[in-house]
């Protein structure tokens, strides 16, 4: 049995073979540029506003703040574009957060855009996200997923030359 985390989520949500083959652990190019802008974009935003790369068990939270008494956890995206996937990546923290007695409040930010989109964690959205973590096991229990058809987003995946190439 896998260890699902926060990217792995993600991952899902974008793309099911993009998932498997993180799940096995086939490294993705690390040179790609969409990678390397997403880490600098990360490392330089909302410096001074909290704490960041905060690890708990199998989760890494990119931000940690506490607001006037309540703690905010925030995921930085470098585009709008893999928005419903960082929210369940930022559901799932909420999740195992509140697993470990933490409460907390989460928040999407899309620092270029200036986007600032809160995820609140209810009952429907935890059953959908504990529904999506049984699915994730079962794909990676599988075969790895055949190729869908080319989709823009593909270019930009670290994995392109394993799919496409």
């Amino acid at each position: 049995m896998i260890d699902i985390n926060g990217s792995l989520v993600l991952s899902f949500s974008n793309c099911k073979r993009e998932a498997w083959l993180m799940a096995h652990r086939i490294i993705p190019e690390q040179d790609n540029s969409f990678i390397a802008l997403g880490r600098l974009l990360h490392e330089t935003s909302y410096e001074n506003k909290g704490e960041k790369d905060i690890v708990i068990d199998n989760i890494k939270l990119d931000l940690v703040q506490n607001k006037n008494g309540k703690t905010i956890v925030s995921e930085i995206k470098k585009s709008k574009y893999s928005l419903e996937g960082a929210r369940d990546q930022l559901l799932f923290y909420l999740i195992k957060l509140r697993e470990i007695g933490v409460k907390a409040e989460g928040l999407l930010l899309v620092p270029k855009e200036k986007k600032r989109i809160p995820v609140v964690l209810n009952a429907e959205e935890e059953k959908r996200i504990r529904k999506m973590c049984n699915e994730i096991q079962k794909l990676v229990d599988g075969p790895i997923p055949s190729i869908e058809r080319q989709q823009s987003k593909c270019r930009s995946c670290a994995y392109y030359t394993y799919c496409w190439v």
